[in-house]
Order: C-alpha cells, then structure tokens, then sequence
C-alpha cells in the first residue's frame, strides 16, 4: 500500500486516503499533490482539514445529504459511491465537486477509503444556468399557453390527454385538466364525428407528419361548433412519444362564408333574372308592336277604303270590319295591361259574397250567344248550387272561363259542341271546398309540341285559323294561380281539348249583397246638366254627344283650370254631375277635383264627380277615389256603365239637394 501511495501521492489529481473505524471515527491519512494545490496546502495542514468532522469541511445544506449517503453505503457495503456536493475551502470559499470513493476493509475491522475530487464549478455553473434558462422558458411557454386564445393540447402515444392550455378548457367549460386527462376524444363524446380527428390523429403517430386545418364539428356549450385543428408529432430520443395539437373556431367564418356565397348565388340568380327579363321584355315589346299593328293596318286601311268610296253598302261593310278590328285592338290593349300588372305582382284578389249557382249566369249568356252565331252547340253540366254561398273573387273567376270558353268556341267548327262541366268534391281545406271545372270541346285540337308553351303570353300555332291576342291562355293560368288553383290540359289535333281546373272555393253562412240597379226610368236625364272636362277633341264629341243623345245639356271645358272656372261661377246645385278626364293641360283631373271638393259652397262635396280617362290601372281609381271622385271609369267609353254610373250619383244627389231650403235642383237650360 506504500508504495501504491508513493506512486499516487505525486499525482496532480485531487486524491486522498481516508481511515475510519467503528467508535474510533476516521481521519485522513495522505494527500496527493494535486489536492495540496487544490486547497493550497501543505501535506500535513491538508491531512489535518480533511480530518476535521464533515460539518466544517461541507455546506451546511449538504452536509446532512453526504452523512445519510456514506452510511447507506457503510451499511450495504458498496466498494465504490459517487457524490456531489458544496465543499468549503480554507480561503472560506465553496465549490463545488464530485467525490468519488473506494471503500476497502482491513483485516483488522477497519476501512479504508480511496477519494478522489473532482471541480466541477464550472460545469454546475453551467447546469444551474441551464436549468434556470430551461425553467424561465416553462414560466414564458407557460404564460404563452395561460393567454392564448387557440386551443392548445398534448396527447400520448395512445392518443390520451396529458393537458390543456386554459383557453382549452374554457372553450370546453371544463374547471381544470384532471377532466380531461387519460382520456381520448372518443371518452368525451364532444365530436359529431369523430373520423376525421382520429384518422389524422393516427397518421400524425405512425408518419411523423404534422396535419394542418384539419376540418370538423364539436360540441361547445351545448351548441355543434365548426373547428379546424392542427397537429404535429412530439419526439423524444428519436422516437415519437405523441402529439401536440391546436384549435381555432372558425364558426362565424363558415357562416360569414356560406352567407358570401348565399349572396353570391342570389346576386347570379337576379342577375340572371334580369338578363332573361330585359330579353322577355324585347321579346314582350316587340310581339306587342307587331299584334297592334295587325289590327290597327286593319282600322287605317277600312277607314281610307270608307272614306274614298261613296257606296254606303261598302261603307257599311268597312265600318263592320274597322269595328271589328277596333274590338280585337282593344282586346289586345287590356289583355297586355292585365297581363303585365299580373306580372308585377299589382294584381290583388277582390273576394266578394255571391250565390255561387248564379255567379256564371252573365258568363253562359256571352259565351251561348258566341256559340250560338257560329252553329256550335253549347251544353253545361253539373252546377254549383250545392256549395250556397262563397267568398270568391267572382270576377277573375269569370276572366279565366271566359278566356277558355271563348277560345273553345273559336276554334269549334260549326257543328261541333263546347262543354263546361261543374263538379263540387267532397275534398276540402278547411272552410273551402274543392270544385272541379271541365271545359272541353270537339274543335280542331293543338299539337303535342306546343301544349309545354300554350301558356306563354304571345303564342300561338300558326295553323291556327282564328286570329287572337295570344295572351287569354297566359292571363288564365296566371289567375288559376292566383287563386291557389291549378290547371291541365289535353288535345288531340282534329279532336278537340280539354281544360281541368281545380280550385278551393269559401263557403259562408252570409246574404248576398243586392245585385244590379232597376232599369233607368224614362227621361231620366232630360234637362240635366253635365259639366264635361275633356281636352281631346275626338273625345270630347263623342262623351258630347252620348249624353246629348240622352237628353243631357253639356257644358265643355277644355281643362282643369276652366273646369274649376264653370262650376264657381255656377249656381250652387245647377250642375248635376261633373265628368272628368285626368291628363290635361293647366290642372290636371285629379287636382281639379280636390280644388272644387275644397271650394266654399254646399254643393261642392255633393256633386257627383266621375272620372273618365285612359288610366286603367287599380292604382289609378284608388288615386280618383282618394281625391274625391265618386266613380272611375276607364277608355274606351262603355255607354251603358256610365250612364248607370251617373244614374246612380244622379239620384243620390237628388236626395241632398231636396234637404237644402230652396228644396229640388236648379237647372239651367
């Protein structure tokens, strides 16, 4: 062992030998030169620090750690040990070293230690900076993860949770991790479909591969929420111990997304719309010029014919066929203007109370006559009267079967029959009872190739051998609908057609309001004034003379302004109606009206005022009513209503001024 130690003791490296004995403790027996440079001591004074106890030799912190080390050794017999500790310098400085310690026994019963010290200052110098380092990066990823708003987790191999940031967890309402941790998202039942996260799940395991805005939906306060989550390997020595992901709801996204391309659609669809409108509306301007102009080359052709020829039987046969031509102009001019107010949407239903058995009668009248002048026999089967009363809107009720029956007839040869069925059903929709109208005929049939357009406005076969408008199909099946019904129709050319309309008629437990006026009693209108407000020459010779021919006096004027002008210089109640026209120079009828309906006399409100004009629309007669006008009615003149027009106001009017002092009308004749 000498010598042993001879060859040690020069060693440069910090060695000594330690003695130590049960009761008798240990002491340090010989240094190497390398620990006498270590502590910068001689030998002897080395020996002598090394042997004090181990509490002035260590740190205070580490002392207590070194004697429980040393005795588990002692105790289990370990020839070697390794430890690390603080130790303190004779220049009253720490550093700290590894010892590592040879532990043989003496034959005697007593041990001896082999120790070698190492410095490694600089290496826990290092270490700690590390380790402070590593632990200022956990606080900052810890902050970094506590703020975030993305959702952030990490998983293990088996794709179980081992935690989640706090926007995570508050995104899920869960109160801490331990929720969530062991659990896969299959545990937590929060997907509603759990394919697509669990698939790239698994591929991100075994590829390595990270998988970027994978697409799903979850279940987030009790609401399905859209999320996109993103996730890449964690790797450790190597090998893949699991995976790290994040989350974004991008909900509002999505639907800010679907509402652009919504709008998108909607945007191409009207501009589509209005694509196919502007050519309807050529296609529409142009098949109205051309089937004006048919009729109307017809008018100005018999007219010049008539007023060149001095045979009053031609002249005749020229005003039948200018009226004729007039009549199918006409025709024309209000199947486009109901047409297109359908098209606008400024068509509105009118329903009234009628006895549904009696609601046709005008109708099976026009039409028997129609039938009855071209030799077509004209039958009508089944009837409403099981129905009673209804609320329907009559009127467009009759336009659609007069447009059928008429168009039937026309195209019936002589000979041949039309029929118009009635069937009341036992189906209904509440208070309304399913009613199913037949019209049917024997005439000349259309092809297969055109029923799928027989209801656009303007066509018609080429082959047809009667001259219309083209548009009775198109209003009818406009109005069938409407009136929430539907229409259907077969043919077979040479055989003849067959509509079926099905519609829901109201019945009502109502009386019907009283039906027409009683006829106009004999001279009635002799010696009544009218004050006609027309500035159209042609028009006002004609309304002239109609009322003329009555027996009416006809005061003129040329516009509003000399309208208003007559009736104040006129004796209060001398005038007995006021006929006004709407466009006109100066004032127009509508501000007439409201001049005079405003003026200081008793007869101002009273006298009956109806307008007769060219404006045809609904809009138009709620414009005459809403400035005071009793009646609207529209050009071309129909005698016979405005007579029973004025008839009417007339006698109402009749009754006012027999309450007035002076008693009776005045008339100036």
């Amino acid at each position: 062992m000498a010598m042993e130690w001879e060859g040690m003791a020069a060693l440069p490296l910090p060695i000594f030998t330690y003695s130590y004995e049960e009761g008798e403790g240990g002491k340090c027996l010989k240094v190497s030169k390398g620990l006498c440079d270590f502590l910068q001591l001689g030998e002897e004074a080395a020996c002598r620090y090394l042997s004090q106890s181990l509490d002035m030799v260590t740190h205070p912190e580490d002392t207590q750690r070194i004697l429980q080390a040393i005795k588990r050794a002692l105790e289990n017999k370990e020839e070697q040990w390794r430890l690390s500790f603080r130790m303190l310098l004779p220049s009253g400085n720490y550093v700290w070293v590894i010892c590592h310690t040879v532990q043989v026994n003496l034959p005697g019963g007593g041990r001896l230690f082999y120790s070698s010290l190492m410095d490694v200052a600089l290496e826990h110098e290092q270490n700690e900076r590390r380790r402070a380092e590593q632990k200022h990066m956990n606080l900052l990823l810890d902050k970094i993860l506590e703020t975030t708003q993305i959702g952030i987790f990490w998983k293990d191999k088996e794709r179980r949770f081992l935690g989640a940031n706090k926007a995570f967890l508050e995104y899920y309402g869960f109160p801490s991790e331990s929720v969530i941790i062991g659990k896969t998202d299959e545990d937590m039942g929060w997907h509603e479909d759990d394919g697509p996260y669990k698939n790239d799940e698994l591929w991100v395991l075994e590829t390595g591969h990270s998988t970027h805005r994978v697409r799903g939906k979850c279940l987030s306060h009790g609401e399905m929420r859209d999320i996109v989550a993103s996730k890449s390997p964690l790797i450790e020595n190597g090998e893949i111990v699991g995976l790290v992901g994040s989350f974004e709801d991008v909900t509002e996204e999505y639907r800010q997304q679907q509402k652009i391309v919504e709008l998108n659609d909607r945007l191409l669809a009207s501009l589509k719309r209005t694509e196919m409108a502007n050519r309807a509306k050529t296609a529409f301007l142009s098949n109205v010029s051309h089937d004006m102009r048919t009729p109307l080359n017809g008018i100005l052709g018999f007219a010049r014919l008539a007023a060149a020829s001095s045979n009053m039987e031609k002249v005749q046969n020229y005003l039948q066929k200018i009226l004729q031509s007039a009549e199918l102009l006409q025709s024309l001019i209000d199947d486009t203007l109901e047409l297109s107010r359908i098209s606008a949407g400024k068509m509105r239903l009118e329903p009234e109370i009628v006895e549904a058995e009696d609601m046709f009668d005008a109708l099976i009248t026009t039409i028997g006559s129609m039938a009855e002048s071209k030799g077509v026999n004209f039958v009508i089967e089944g009837g409403l009267a099981d129905l009673g009363t209804v609320k329907v809107d009559a009127l467009k009720l009759n336009k659609i079967f007069l447009n059928l029956l008429s168009n039937a007839v026309k195209f019936t040869p002589a000979g041949g029959q039309v029929t118009l069925a009635v069937e009341c059903l036992p189906e209904r929709q509440g208070g309304r009872r399913k009613c199913r109208f037949r019209v049917e005929d024997t005439g000349i049939g259309m092809e297969e190739a055109f029923l799928p357009k027989m209801f656009e406005p303007f066509v018609q076969e080429h082959r047809m051998p009667v001259q219309g408008t083209g548009l009775g199909l198109s209003i009818a099946k406009q109005l069938v609908d409407m009136l929430g019904g539907s229409i259907a129709v077969k043919s077979e050319v040479g055989r003849g057609t067959e509509f079926k309309v099905d519609l829901y008629m109201e019945q009502v437990m109502a009386p019907v309001p009283g039906k027409g006026q009683e006829n106009i009693p004999k001279d009635f209108f002799k010696g009544r004034r009218v004050l006609l407000c027309e500035d159209n020459a042609l028009n006002q010779e004609l309304a002239k003379t109609l009322l003329e021919d009555e027996g009416m006096v006809v005061l003129l004027a040329e516009n509003g302004q000399i309208g208003l002008e007559i009736f104040t210089d006129s004796e209060p109640g001398s005038i007995d109606a006021i006929l006004m026209d709407i466009r006109m120079p100066q004032l127009d009828g509508l501000q007439t009206t409201r001049l005079i309906r405003g003026l200081p006399r008793r007869d101002s409100r009273a006298v009956p005022i109806i307008a007769l004009t060219a404006n045809a629309f609904r809009e138009d007669a709620e414009k005459s009513k809403a400035s005071g006008m009793n009646s609207h009615l529209t050009k071309p003149l129909e005698p016979g209503k405005l007579l029973h027009d004025l008839a009417h106001y007339m006698e109402v009017y009749d009754e006012t001024r027999s309450g007035w002092p002076e008693g009776g009308r005045k008339l100036k004749i």
